[in-house]
Formats: structure tokens, sequence, C-alpha cells
């Protein structure tokens, strides 16, 4: 039996434990929930579904598929003051032993308007997380006769679990800024995920501790005229001695006003990838595609092929009734 064949998936398994790291997207301002729970309900409109999906390094053996969902909605709101729920499912599985991690958790927020332009929230998270592995996708030596590899032989391997589910916890600050009767908006979150430090462990003596994750979103559109839109991003994260800094700029032209229009970005991983984006908007509907082309020391297994992502997002846009007094758009 080709020894490599085995050692291969072994490593990777327990690197993958080792350095266990939560998800990464190149369009994140779909998916900002990932990076605070204080943008709960943040958003115009008065409830909002997000599917993402995510194929990464598809050219070499062991490939990526990450999948996000998430829903939030305005769950109260009276005066200047505004609650937020939400809902989030992120997963993605790899390599031989079908490593797996899920994250499934609950998120709410409170808004405080400041004024017709400004908003800050306030916000919180409770989950669960799960690391998970199945053997059955592996090869092991003892199986092997000496003449052929035969899977009815023990593999007189022993683990203490191949699953665990532990809560985790998380906090997070938000601003908005609304320009009234126009486009031009401004966001800016900060979170923190892991405050528990859940143990993560496969082994029941291991110890292993999931690291906190910091995380950082910036996302700004600044309507130029009636027809274009100026859109800048960035965002970074920091987990344990993995760090990632992505930003972008880009375009958007309005085929329809306030209905229809396309959204070219260019974006960069620092180290890693460059990132172009193409979105439609139409109504409520937003659908979003990006690709990585991969252009650190990595290119070298991957041919520069980095993966792509496909993010669709609904958002209930009610027309709301006629007030006579000015307040925050996003309320």
């Amino acid at each position: 039996m080709n020894s490599t064949r085995f050692f291969i998936p072994v490593f990777l398994f327990v690197a993958a434990i080792a350095g266990a790291q939560d998800l990464h997207f190149s369009q994140p301002y779909h998916n900002p929930m990932h990076f605070t729970p204080a943008q709960t309900g943040v958003f115009r409109g008065d409830i909002r579904a997000m599917g993402m999906y995510r194929s990464q390094w598809t050219s070499v053996p062991v490939s990526y598929r990450t999948f996000a969902g998430a829903f939030d909605m305005k769950a109260w709101q009276r005066g200047s003051n505004a609650l937020g729920a939400g809902l989030m499912i992120q997963q993605d599985k790899a390599g031989d032993a079908g490593l797996s991690w899920l994250q499934i958790g609950l998120t709410g927020s409170a808004t405080r308007v400041l004024d017709e332009w400004n908003s800050l929230s306030v916000g919180f998270g409770l989950g669960v997380a799960q690391r998970r592995f199945d053997i059955t996708g592996l090869t092991f030596k003892n199986q092997w006769t000496g003449d052929t590899y035969d899977a009815s032989l023990p593999t007189k391997e022993t683990f203490d679990q191949s699953t665990g589910l532990k809560p985790t916890l998380s906090a997070g600050l938000n601003w908005n800024f609304e320009l009234p009767g126009t486009r031009t908006m401004a966001n800016l979150g900060l979170g923190v995920f892991h405050l528990n430090r859940p143990d993560i462990s496969f082994g029941a003596d291991a110890g292993e501790q999931l690291p906190m994750r910091w995380a950082i979103l910036a996302n700004t559109a600044v309507a130029l005229n009636e027809t274009y839109d100026l859109i800048v991003f960035g965002m970074g994260q920091r987990m344990g001695t993995a760090q990632e800094v992505l930003f972008g700029t880009g375009g958007r032209l309005w085929l329809i006003p306030e209905q229809t229009a396309i959204q070219f970005t260019l974006g960069m991983r620092l180290g890693d990838a460059l990132i172009p984006a193409l979105q439609y908007e139409f109504g409520e509907w937003t659908i979003g595609l990006s690709y990585d082309w991969n252009r650190s020391d990595f290119q070298t297994a991957t041919n520069g092929r980095g993966g792509f992502e496909l993010a669709v997002v609904y958002r209930a846009l009610p027309v709301p009734p006629v007030k006579n007094f000015k307040s925050c758009p996003v309320f």
C-alpha cells in the first residue's frame, strides 16, 4: 500500500485539530453577523435572509466546501430604541476524514437611534460549536495484509470520541450611518467570538480550547449621483496565531433607480488572493458571485485557482407609512 495515502490524511487531520479556526468569506458584507452580533436587525427592511456557498481549493486533494445561512429581523421598535433577533448556521467540510466544523447560534441586538443620521447597537450571541470526523473514509496500515488492502480488517485505532458539541458566546458593537433621502451609508462593526473558550478536543484529556476570534467589518456606499455609487469595504480577523485582512472597492450602477443595480468590486486578501466580485440587485433580492485568484505561495499547488463564492440575500422592504418627523433610515 502507498504509505503516502496513509500519512497525508492523518497529518491533515491532526493539523486541522491543532489549528482549528472559524470560517472566512470573500463577500463579508453579505454575512455581517459573522463579524459582530450587533449587526442583527441593522438593515433597511423588516426581515433579512442570507445563504452563502463557498468552494475552495478544488485543484488540490483536500478541498473545502463551506455553507453559511442566516436570518434576522427587527423584533421590536419603540421611539428611538429597537431590538433585533437572528439565527445563524455555518458549516464546512474537508478531507478524507470528512473533518467538519459546525456552528449554530442565536443572536440579538439592542439599538439606540442617536439622531437622524446615526445609530449605535450592542449585540450578543449564544450558540453551539461542533467538530466532527468519520474514519470510514481513511485507510490504515493495519488493514494491509502484506499483499493487498483489506477494508474489512480492524484498524486497531481507538478514538475517545469523534464529535463534540460545546456552547460558545459572542458580543459586539456596531455604528450605523445613513444619510436621509440618499443611498449613502456606512457601517462599522466590532465583534469578539468564543468568549468562553470552549474545549473542542476530540480526546478526553487533550484540553484543546478554541481561541477567541476578534473581528472588524466596515462597508460604505457613497451615492455619487442618481446612477452611480462608490463602494468601499474592509474586514480583519484574528484568532490565535491566524489572522486575515481583506479590503476592496468598486462601483454600483443603477439600471432602474432604487430597484435594479449591477455592482463590480475588486478585493484583496493580504498575502493570499485577488478577489473580483459581481453583484446583481433586483427588487428585494441580491445575488453576489466572487472568485479567489490565489496569489500566495500556495498557488504552486492551486495553479492560482482559489475558489468561488455564491451569496443570495433577501430583504423584505415594505413601503413605510408617511411620518411627520425624520428618523434614522435604517429604522
